[in-house]
C-alpha cells in the first residue's frame, strides 16, 4: 500500500503518485457541492454512495475526510484522508499536498503532534520554502512544547514572505496562545517599525490593533474604510472590534450599521452587530440582526447566526422559544456536542 508522503521517512522512499485526471462521478460531484454548502451529513452520504458505485475512491475518501473534520470526528477524518492518499495514482499535484494539510490538521486536533509534524516535515522536504508548512509546523511544535523549533520555523516562514503581515499576525496569535505573547509583540513591533512605509492603512491598523494601540488602529482603519480599492468588510469588522475592545459598543454598533446601510449582504457584519447588541442588552435588536444575517443565506455563517439567535432568546428569558429553536438547530447540526448539552439545560427551564 502506498501512502504518498504522509510521513517524513516515507517521503524519501515511496514513488509519489496523484489522483490522476479528475473525472468525477455524479455522487462525488454532489458530495463536494454539499461540502461547499456546509451540508456535511449529506456530503458523507453522497461520498459513501460514490464508493459503493465505484466512483473515484481517492476523491470520495478525501471528501469524507474533510466532512469528518468539519463535524469534529477527527479519528474518522484521519482514517479517510489516509485512505485517500493510499488510493492516489498519477503525478503529485497541489491537491495531494492539500490532502496532507487536512491530515496534519486532523492529527493536531487529536493531539498527535508528532504525526502532524511528520507530515509537515514531508511537505517541506518537497517544498522547502512553503511558508504555510513552516508556520503550521511551528504551531505544532509549540503545542508539543518545543518552543525553539517553533520559533525557528516561524522565522523561516517570515523570511520566505517578509511583507506578508497577516502571516506575522498569525504567528503573534500562536505565540500569545502558548504563553509567548511578548515574543509575538516584538515580531509585530519590528514589522511595523521596519515596514510602515510599505504597508497599507489596513495593515497598519491590523498591527496597531494587536499591539494594543487602539487609537492608532482606529485612525488607520478609518482611513482604510474610505479608500476606493480596499475591501471594506474586513476593515469594518476590525474597526468595530476596536470599539468592542474598549467596551464602547455604541461606536461598534454605529460602525456596523453604517456599513450595512450600504452593504446589506454581509452575514459576518450582521453577526457581529448582533453580538454587540446582546452586550448592550438590546436582545430584540440582536435577534433582528441575526435573522437578517440568516436571510442572506451565507452557509458558512448560518450555524453561528442560529446559535447566537438562540442565545439572545435565552437572555430575554424566552426559554421555550430557545428550546424550540435549539431542536431545529440540532436537526441541521446534530454533531454539535456543546449545543446538545445546552439543549439539556434548556429542557430544565
Amino acid at each position: 500500500m502506498k501512502y504518498r508522503f504522509i510521513a517524513g521517512l516515507l517521503a524519501l522512499t515511496v514513488i509519489l503518485s496523484g489522483c490522476g485526471s479528475i473525472t468525477n462521478g455524479r455522487n462525488v460531484n454532489s458530495g463536494f457541492t454539499h461540502l461547499e454548502n456546509c451540508e456535511y451529513a449529506d456530503a458523507l452520504e453522497s461520498f459513501q454512495s460514490a464508493l459503493e458505485g465505484g466512483e473515484d475512491e481517492c476523491l470520495a475518501r478525501r471528501g469524507m475526510g474533510i466532512a469528518y473534520l468539519h463535524i469534529y470526528e477527527y479519528e474518522q477524518a484521519a482514517e479517510q484522508l489516509l485512505a485517500s492518499l493510499a488510493a492516489d495514482e498519477g503525478i503529485v499535484d497541489d491537491m495531494d499536498f492539500d490532502t496532507n494539510y487536512y491530515l496534519a490538521e486532523a492529527y493536531m486536533k487529536l493531539g498527535e503532534y508528532n504525526k502532524s509534524k511528520e507530515i509537515y516535515d514531508a511537505i517541506l522536504a518537497l517544498r522547502e520554502k512553503d511558508k504555510d508548512a513552516h508556520y503550521l509546523r511551528g504551531v505544532c511544535e509549540l503545542a508539543a512544547d518545543d518552543h525553539d523549533s517553533a520559533y525557528s520555523d516561524f522565522a523561516k516562514a517570515m523570511k520566505s514572505s517578509p511583507k506578508d503581515y497577516s502571516l506575522k499576525i498569525r504567528i503573534y496569535k500562536a505565540l500569545a496562545e502558548y504563553g509567548y505573547e511578548e515574543e509575538g509583540t516584538k515580531i509585530l513591533q519590528n514589522a511595523f517599525d521596519g515596514g510602515s512605509d510599505f504597508m497599507s492603512n489596513f495593515e497598519k491598523g491590523q498591527i496597531s490593533f494587536y499591539l494594543g494601540n487602539n487609537a492608532e488602529a482606529q485612525s488607520y482603519l478609518e482611513a482604510a474604510r474610505n479608500e476606493r480599492d480596499q475591501e471594506k468588510e474586513p476593515v469594518v469588522l476590525l474597526l468595530g472590534a476596536t470599539g468592542e475592545k474598549q467596551g464602547d459598543y455604541n461606536y461598534a454598533v454605529s460602525v456596523y450599521k453604517t456599513y450595512l446601510s450600504e452593504n446589506p449582504d454581509s452575514a459576518k457584519v450582521y453577526n457581529q452587530l448582533g453580538m454587540c447588541q446582546i452586550r448592550q442588552g438590546d436582545y430584540e435588536g440582536a435577534i433582528s440582526s441575526f435573522k437578517s444575517g440568516i436571510d442572506i443565506g451565507d452557509k458558512t455563517m448560518n450555524q453561528a447566526l442560529m446559535l447566537n439567535e438562540i442565545t439572545a432568546y435565552e437572555h430575554m428569558g424566552e426559554f421555550q422559544v430557545a428550546k424550540s429553536m435549539m431542536d431545529e438547530y440540532l436537526k441541521v447540526y446534530p454533531e454539535d456536542n456543546d449545543a446538545i448539552r445546552e439543549n439539556v439545560f434548556l429542557s430544565t427551564r
